[in-house]
Protein backbone atom coordinates (compact mmCIF):
# COMPACT_ATOMS: atom_id res chain seq x y z
CA UNK A 1 0.00 0.00 0.00
CA UNK A 2 2.63 2.53 0.81
CA UNK A 3 5.35 1.45 -2.20
CA UNK A 4 1.56 2.86 -4.51
CA UNK A 5 1.00 5.74 -2.63
CA UNK A 6 4.74 6.58 -2.86
CA UNK A 7 4.57 6.18 -6.86
CA UNK A 8 1.46 7.69 -7.67
CA UNK A 9 2.98 10.71 -5.53
CA UNK A 10 5.89 10.69 -7.63
CA UNK A 11 4.17 10.51 -10.69
CA UNK A 12 1.80 13.42 -10.00
CA UNK A 13 5.49 15.57 -8.66
CA UNK A 14 7.33 14.68 -12.29
CA UNK A 15 3.56 15.39 -14.11
CA UNK A 16 4.42 19.01 -12.43
CA UNK A 17 7.78 19.60 -13.20
CA UNK A 18 7.93 23.32 -12.38
CA UNK A 19 5.20 23.74 -9.79
CA UNK A 20 7.15 21.09 -7.67
CA UNK A 21 10.48 22.70 -8.26
CA UNK A 22 9.23 26.06 -7.35
CA UNK A 23 7.72 24.35 -4.30
CA UNK A 24 10.31 21.71 -3.69
CA UNK A 25 13.36 24.69 -3.85
CA UNK A 26 11.87 27.10 -2.62
CA UNK A 27 10.87 25.55 0.82
CA UNK A 28 14.66 24.21 0.48
CA UNK A 29 16.41 27.42 -0.07
CA UNK A 30 14.33 29.01 2.95
CA UNK A 31 14.87 26.02 5.49
CA UNK A 32 18.91 26.08 3.95
CA UNK A 33 19.18 29.87 5.01
CA UNK A 34 17.65 29.28 8.16
CA UNK A 35 19.80 26.04 9.26
CA UNK A 36 23.13 28.27 8.35
CA UNK A 37 22.02 31.23 10.56
CA UNK A 38 20.63 28.82 13.45
CA UNK A 39 24.14 27.04 13.51
CA UNK A 40 25.79 30.08 14.15
CA UNK A 41 23.63 31.11 16.78
CA UNK A 42 23.99 27.86 18.61
CA UNK A 43 27.82 27.79 17.64
CA UNK A 44 27.89 31.55 19.56
CA UNK A 45 25.65 30.30 22.76
CA UNK A 46 27.74 27.09 23.15
CA UNK A 47 30.72 28.78 24.19
CA UNK A 48 32.82 27.26 26.98
CA UNK A 49 30.22 24.81 27.75
CA UNK A 50 31.80 21.94 28.09
CA UNK A 51 34.04 22.31 31.29
CA UNK A 52 33.29 19.74 33.84
CA UNK A 53 32.20 22.05 36.58
CA UNK A 54 31.38 25.14 34.25
CA UNK A 55 28.43 26.14 36.76
CA UNK A 56 31.48 27.10 39.46
CA UNK A 57 33.66 28.20 36.87
CA UNK A 58 34.08 32.02 37.25
CA UNK A 59 36.59 34.95 35.60
CA UNK A 60 37.20 37.63 38.09
CA UNK A 61 36.93 40.86 36.03
CA UNK A 62 37.89 44.63 36.94
CA UNK A 63 36.09 47.93 36.92
CA UNK A 64 38.74 50.77 36.66
CA UNK A 65 36.95 53.89 37.69
CA UNK A 66 38.93 57.58 36.86
CA UNK A 67 37.26 61.03 37.21
CA UNK A 68 33.62 59.59 37.31
CA UNK A 69 34.21 57.24 34.20
CA UNK A 70 34.32 53.40 34.67
CA UNK A 71 35.78 51.09 32.36
CA UNK A 72 34.86 47.20 32.13
CA UNK A 73 37.57 45.33 31.63
CA UNK A 74 38.83 41.37 32.41
CA UNK A 75 42.53 42.13 33.41
CA UNK A 76 43.88 41.59 37.04
CA UNK A 77 47.17 42.05 38.49
CA UNK A 78 49.43 39.16 38.95
CA UNK A 79 48.84 38.75 43.40
CA UNK A 80 44.82 39.32 42.46
CA UNK A 81 44.64 35.66 42.17
CA UNK A 82 46.37 34.46 45.11
CA UNK A 83 45.58 37.20 47.70
CA UNK A 84 41.46 36.63 47.06
CA UNK A 85 41.94 32.64 47.47
CA UNK A 86 43.66 33.40 50.89
CA UNK A 87 41.09 35.90 51.84
CA UNK A 88 37.85 33.86 50.86
CA UNK A 89 37.05 30.06 51.89
CA UNK A 90 34.72 30.16 49.23
CA UNK A 91 37.27 29.98 46.24
CA UNK A 92 38.55 26.34 45.86
CA UNK A 93 41.19 27.31 43.16
CA UNK A 94 42.59 29.55 41.20
CA UNK A 95 44.38 30.31 38.13
CA UNK A 96 46.11 32.74 36.07
CA UNK A 97 46.76 33.33 32.36
CA UNK A 98 48.44 35.84 30.67
CA UNK A 99 48.48 36.05 26.52
CA UNK A 100 51.81 36.63 24.87
CA UNK A 101 52.14 40.24 24.06
CA UNK A 102 49.98 41.00 20.74
CA UNK A 103 53.02 41.33 18.29
CA UNK A 104 54.66 38.48 19.19
CA UNK A 105 55.51 35.74 17.12
CA UNK A 106 57.18 32.58 18.60
CA UNK A 107 59.34 30.46 16.81
CA UNK A 108 59.45 27.20 17.20
CA UNK A 109 62.52 24.72 16.44
CA UNK A 110 62.97 21.21 17.43
CA UNK A 111 65.94 19.13 16.09
CA UNK A 112 65.27 15.98 14.63
CA UNK A 113 67.71 12.67 15.73
CA UNK A 114 69.35 13.19 12.21
CA UNK A 115 70.35 16.98 12.82
CA UNK A 116 67.69 18.32 10.63
CA UNK A 117 65.99 21.20 12.23
CA UNK A 118 62.75 21.92 11.89
CA UNK A 119 61.12 25.27 12.38
CA UNK A 120 57.81 26.92 12.40
CA UNK A 121 56.26 30.62 13.45
CA UNK A 122 53.38 29.79 15.74
CA UNK A 123 50.68 32.60 17.18
CA UNK A 124 47.98 32.08 19.70
CA UNK A 125 50.22 31.31 23.10
CA UNK A 126 49.46 31.70 26.41
CA UNK A 127 51.35 31.67 30.28
CA UNK A 128 49.66 29.91 32.57
CA UNK A 129 49.95 28.73 36.24
CA UNK A 130 49.98 25.07 37.18
CA UNK A 131 46.59 24.58 38.10
CA UNK A 132 45.19 26.04 34.97
CA UNK A 133 44.29 22.25 33.23
CA UNK A 134 43.03 21.47 37.42
CA UNK A 135 40.60 24.38 36.74
CA UNK A 136 39.41 24.62 33.03
CA UNK A 137 39.12 21.09 31.34
CA UNK A 138 41.02 20.43 28.34
CA UNK A 139 41.27 16.89 26.78
CA UNK A 140 44.46 15.71 26.54
CA UNK A 141 45.86 13.18 23.74
CA UNK A 142 49.17 12.65 26.08
CA UNK A 143 50.55 13.71 29.01
CA UNK A 144 48.64 14.96 32.65
CA UNK A 145 46.95 17.36 32.82
CA UNK A 146 46.99 17.80 36.53
CA UNK A 147 51.01 18.29 36.33
CA UNK A 148 51.78 19.14 33.07
CA UNK A 149 52.40 23.02 33.89
CA UNK A 150 53.94 22.26 37.61
CA UNK A 151 57.71 22.54 36.49
CA UNK A 152 59.42 25.36 35.10
CA UNK A 153 59.93 25.42 31.30
CA UNK A 154 57.73 22.89 30.25
CA UNK A 155 54.99 23.54 27.30
CA UNK A 156 51.74 21.74 26.56
CA UNK A 157 50.91 21.97 22.72
CA UNK A 158 47.40 21.90 20.46
CA UNK A 159 47.38 18.53 18.69
CA UNK A 160 47.49 20.46 15.63
CA UNK A 161 51.06 21.75 16.54
CA UNK A 162 51.89 18.36 17.75
CA UNK A 163 51.07 16.60 14.54
CA UNK A 164 53.20 19.31 12.56
CA UNK A 165 56.27 19.38 14.33
CA UNK A 166 55.59 15.57 15.46
CA UNK A 167 53.89 13.77 13.04
CA UNK A 168 52.77 10.14 13.99
CA UNK A 169 55.32 10.40 17.19
CA UNK A 170 54.73 11.23 20.83
CA UNK A 171 55.32 14.68 21.78
CA UNK A 172 55.81 13.89 25.34
CA UNK A 173 59.70 14.75 26.63
CA UNK A 174 60.27 16.41 23.42
CA UNK A 175 62.68 19.31 23.62
CA UNK A 176 61.84 22.26 21.84
CA UNK A 177 63.40 25.76 21.60
CA UNK A 178 61.05 28.68 21.47
CA UNK A 179 62.25 32.32 20.45
CA UNK A 180 59.48 35.03 21.91
CA UNK A 181 59.68 38.56 22.31
CA UNK A 182 58.10 37.91 25.35
CA UNK A 183 59.42 35.37 27.51
CA UNK A 184 63.41 35.52 25.45
CA UNK A 185 65.01 31.99 24.14
CA UNK A 186 64.72 29.15 26.24
CA UNK A 187 64.33 25.28 25.70
CA UNK A 188 61.61 23.60 26.83
CA UNK A 189 60.11 20.16 27.07
CA UNK A 190 56.46 19.19 25.96
CA UNK A 191 54.73 17.75 28.95
CA UNK A 192 51.23 17.14 27.46
CA UNK A 193 49.51 17.50 23.83
CA UNK A 194 45.33 18.63 23.71
CA UNK A 195 42.67 18.84 21.62
CA UNK A 196 40.59 21.27 20.40
CA UNK A 197 37.76 21.53 22.34
CA UNK A 198 34.41 19.78 21.65
CA UNK A 199 32.58 23.67 21.53
CA UNK A 200 34.36 26.67 20.92
CA UNK A 201 36.08 28.62 23.75
CA UNK A 202 36.72 32.17 24.73
CA UNK A 203 40.38 30.74 25.15
CA UNK A 204 42.13 30.14 21.59
CA UNK A 205 45.06 28.79 22.91
CA UNK A 206 47.73 26.22 20.51
CA UNK A 207 50.42 26.12 23.28
CA UNK A 208 50.38 27.25 27.11
CA UNK A 209 53.78 27.82 28.60
CA UNK A 210 54.36 27.62 32.82
CA UNK A 211 54.20 30.29 34.74
CA UNK A 212 57.43 29.05 36.09
CA UNK A 213 58.70 30.01 33.12
CA UNK A 214 58.12 33.64 33.01
CA UNK A 215 58.54 34.37 36.83
CA UNK A 216 59.06 38.23 36.11
CA UNK A 217 55.61 38.06 35.34
CA UNK A 218 53.65 36.01 37.48
CA UNK A 219 55.84 36.94 40.74
CA UNK A 220 54.78 40.41 41.29
CA UNK A 221 54.93 40.84 44.93
CA UNK A 222 51.54 42.67 46.52
CA UNK A 223 50.84 45.34 43.98
CA UNK A 224 46.86 45.30 43.40
CA UNK A 225 47.14 48.00 41.87
CA UNK A 226 49.60 48.05 38.65
CA UNK A 227 50.18 45.37 35.72
CA UNK A 228 46.91 44.54 35.46
CA UNK A 229 47.79 41.77 32.20
CA UNK A 230 46.15 39.10 33.57
CA UNK A 231 43.30 36.51 33.24
CA UNK A 232 41.92 35.43 36.64
CA UNK A 233 39.65 32.24 36.80
CA UNK A 234 37.89 30.62 40.02
CA UNK A 235 36.47 27.29 40.92
CA UNK A 236 34.22 28.25 43.22
CA UNK A 237 33.09 25.47 46.34
CA UNK A 238 30.11 23.76 45.81
CA UNK A 239 27.08 25.72 47.48
CA UNK A 240 29.41 28.87 47.56
CA UNK A 241 26.83 31.93 46.39
CA UNK A 242 29.03 33.89 43.66
CA UNK A 243 26.92 37.32 44.33
CA UNK A 244 28.04 37.18 47.98
CA UNK A 245 31.51 36.83 47.23
CA UNK A 246 31.33 39.43 45.06
CA UNK A 247 29.71 41.50 47.90
CA UNK A 248 33.01 41.17 49.70
CA UNK A 249 35.16 42.43 47.05
CA UNK A 250 35.07 46.31 47.94
CA UNK A 251 36.47 45.67 51.32
CA UNK A 252 38.98 43.77 49.82
CA UNK A 253 40.23 46.18 47.91
CA UNK A 254 39.84 49.35 50.56
CA UNK A 255 41.95 46.69 52.92
CA UNK A 256 44.83 45.67 50.18
CA UNK A 257 44.88 47.92 47.68
CA UNK A 258 43.66 51.28 48.46
CA UNK A 259 47.16 53.13 49.30
CA UNK A 260 48.18 52.07 45.63
CA UNK A 261 45.14 53.01 43.67
CA UNK A 262 45.09 56.35 45.45
CA UNK A 263 48.71 57.27 44.25
CA UNK A 264 48.15 56.10 40.56
CA UNK A 265 44.69 58.27 40.57
CA UNK A 266 42.23 55.79 40.25
CA UNK A 267 40.21 53.84 41.86
CA UNK A 268 38.78 49.56 40.79
CA UNK A 269 36.13 47.53 41.49
CA UNK A 270 36.12 43.55 40.97
CA UNK A 271 33.59 41.03 39.87
CA UNK A 272 32.65 37.31 39.13
CA UNK A 273 31.74 37.02 35.60
CA UNK A 274 30.33 32.99 35.22
CA UNK A 275 32.67 31.44 32.31
CA UNK A 276 29.79 30.19 30.44
CA UNK A 277 28.61 33.86 30.21
CA UNK A 278 31.96 35.62 29.45
CA UNK A 279 31.84 35.30 25.41
CA UNK A 280 28.36 36.71 25.30
CA UNK A 281 27.65 38.77 28.40
CA UNK A 282 30.85 39.79 30.02
CA UNK A 283 30.54 43.32 28.35
CA UNK A 284 34.24 43.97 28.90
CA UNK A 285 36.51 46.41 26.16
CA UNK A 286 38.87 43.62 26.34
CA UNK A 287 39.35 39.65 27.51
CA UNK A 288 41.38 36.99 26.05
CA UNK A 289 39.53 36.95 22.85
CA UNK A 290 36.87 39.69 21.46
CA UNK A 291 33.18 38.95 22.57
CA UNK A 292 30.18 38.24 20.75
CA UNK A 293 27.24 40.14 20.53
CA UNK A 294 23.54 39.04 22.21
CA UNK A 295 22.01 41.83 20.08
CA UNK A 296 23.49 40.36 16.86
CA UNK A 297 21.99 37.17 17.77
CA UNK A 298 18.88 38.36 18.42
CA UNK A 299 18.88 40.06 15.13
CA UNK A 300 19.90 36.67 13.34
CA UNK A 301 18.09 34.81 15.28
CA UNK A 302 14.81 36.61 13.81
CA UNK A 303 15.77 37.11 10.53
CA UNK A 304 16.21 33.04 10.42
CA UNK A 305 12.81 32.74 11.53
CA UNK A 306 11.43 35.62 9.14
CA UNK A 307 12.60 34.02 6.30
CA UNK A 308 11.92 30.17 7.55
CA UNK A 309 8.24 31.57 7.99
CA UNK A 310 8.39 32.92 4.43
CA UNK A 311 9.28 30.49 2.83
CA UNK A 312 6.65 28.03 4.99
CA UNK A 313 3.51 30.40 3.88
CA UNK A 314 4.83 30.75 0.06
CA UNK A 315 4.91 26.70 0.21
CA UNK A 316 1.85 26.60 1.50
CA UNK A 317 0.10 28.96 -0.80
CA UNK A 318 1.33 27.45 -3.97
CA UNK A 319 -0.07 24.25 -2.75
CA UNK A 320 -3.91 25.95 -1.97
CA UNK A 321 -3.45 27.91 -4.98
CA UNK A 322 -2.99 23.94 -7.00
CA UNK A 323 -5.92 22.60 -4.98
CA UNK A 324 -8.48 23.94 -7.23
CA UNK A 325 -7.23 22.37 -10.30
CA UNK A 326 -6.77 18.84 -8.11
CA UNK A 327 -10.66 18.96 -7.47
CA UNK A 328 -11.79 17.17 -10.31
CA UNK A 329 -9.35 15.05 -9.91
CA UNK A 330 -10.34 14.14 -6.15
CA UNK A 331 -14.12 13.83 -7.61
CA UNK A 332 -13.42 11.50 -10.18
CA UNK A 333 -11.52 9.30 -7.73
CA UNK A 334 -14.36 8.88 -5.03
CA UNK A 335 -16.75 8.65 -7.99
CA UNK A 336 -14.57 5.31 -9.10
CA UNK A 337 -14.87 3.83 -5.47
CA UNK A 338 -12.16 5.64 -3.60
CA UNK A 339 -12.54 6.07 0.12
CA UNK A 340 -12.16 9.09 2.01
CA UNK A 341 -9.47 7.99 4.24
CA UNK A 342 -7.29 7.16 1.18
CA UNK A 343 -7.87 9.93 -0.55
CA UNK A 344 -6.75 11.85 2.57
CA UNK A 345 -3.54 9.70 2.85
CA UNK A 346 -2.87 10.07 -0.64
CA UNK A 347 -2.91 14.14 -0.90
CA UNK A 348 -1.19 14.52 2.59
CA UNK A 349 1.71 12.16 1.99
CA UNK A 350 2.40 13.87 -1.40
CA UNK A 351 2.91 16.94 0.76
CA UNK A 352 5.09 15.57 3.44
CA UNK A 353 6.83 13.89 0.57
CA UNK A 354 7.49 17.45 -0.77
CA UNK A 355 8.44 18.13 2.45
CA UNK A 356 11.31 15.69 3.03
CA UNK A 357 12.63 16.41 -0.10
CA UNK A 358 13.07 19.97 0.60
CA UNK A 359 14.40 19.06 3.81
CA UNK A 360 16.68 16.93 2.15
CA UNK A 361 17.99 19.66 -0.73
CA UNK A 362 18.17 21.97 1.88
CA UNK A 363 20.91 19.90 4.10
CA UNK A 364 22.71 19.73 1.05
CA UNK A 365 22.65 23.55 0.85
CA UNK A 366 23.59 24.19 4.12
CA UNK A 367 26.09 22.10 3.71
CA UNK A 368 27.72 23.86 0.78
CA UNK A 369 26.90 28.07 2.44
CA UNK A 370 28.62 26.70 5.46
CA UNK A 371 32.16 27.56 4.72
CA UNK A 372 31.01 30.81 2.79
CA UNK A 373 29.51 31.59 5.79
CA UNK A 374 32.15 30.65 8.38
CA UNK A 375 34.75 32.74 6.10
CA UNK A 376 32.35 35.62 6.49
CA UNK A 377 31.85 35.28 10.23
CA UNK A 378 35.16 34.00 11.07
CA UNK A 379 34.71 30.99 13.08
CA UNK A 380 35.04 27.47 12.08
CA UNK A 381 31.69 26.41 12.07
CA UNK A 382 30.47 22.89 11.08
CA UNK A 383 27.09 20.71 10.61
CA UNK A 384 26.99 17.32 12.59
CA UNK A 385 24.03 15.19 12.67
CA UNK A 386 25.61 14.08 16.38
CA UNK A 387 26.09 17.78 17.68
CA UNK A 388 22.50 18.93 15.91
CA UNK A 389 20.38 16.17 16.23
CA UNK A 390 17.65 18.48 17.95
CA UNK A 391 17.80 21.37 15.66
CA UNK A 392 17.08 18.66 12.74
CA UNK A 393 14.34 16.96 15.05
CA UNK A 394 12.57 20.39 15.17
CA UNK A 395 12.98 20.96 11.78
CA UNK A 396 11.37 17.40 10.96
CA UNK A 397 8.12 18.61 13.22
CA UNK A 398 7.91 21.78 10.94
CA UNK A 399 7.56 19.65 7.82
CA UNK A 400 4.74 17.17 9.65
CA UNK A 401 3.09 20.87 10.34
CA UNK A 402 3.57 22.49 6.72
CA UNK A 403 2.69 19.26 5.32
CA UNK A 404 -0.44 18.62 7.13
CA UNK A 405 -1.46 22.56 7.23
CA UNK A 406 -1.22 22.26 3.02
CA UNK A 407 -3.60 19.14 3.88
CA UNK A 408 -5.89 21.15 5.79
CA UNK A 409 -6.04 24.24 3.58
CA UNK A 410 -6.10 22.19 0.06
CA UNK A 411 -7.36 18.52 0.57
CA UNK A 412 -10.56 19.52 1.99
CA UNK A 413 -11.63 21.10 -0.59
CA UNK A 414 -9.98 18.29 -3.05
CA UNK A 415 -12.31 15.23 -0.62
CA UNK A 416 -14.82 17.28 0.33
CA UNK A 417 -18.16 16.13 1.25
CA UNK A 418 -18.46 15.81 -2.94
Amino acid sequence: MFKNFLLIATRNLLKRKVYSFINIFGLALGMAVCLVILNYVDFELSYDSYHKNVDRLYQLGTIFVKEGKEERMANTPAPMAKAMQMEFPEIEKSTRLMKLFSDDKTLFQYSEANGNTKSFYESKGYVADSTFFQVLTYKFREGNPATALANPNTIVISDKIATKIFGKESAVGKLLQISSSSIGDSSFTVTGVFFPPATPSHIDAEFIISAGSARVYFERGNDLASNNMFYTYFLLKRGADAKKLEGKFPAFIDKHAAEGLKAMGFYKKQFLTPLKDVHLRANTITNVTAGGSLTYLYILGSIALFTLLIACINFMNLSTARSSKRAAEGGVTKVLGAERKSLIRRFIGESIMMSMLALVFALVFAKLLLPLFSRLSAKELFFSFQEHGMLLGGFFLLIEGAGKWSFDKKLNQNIGEK
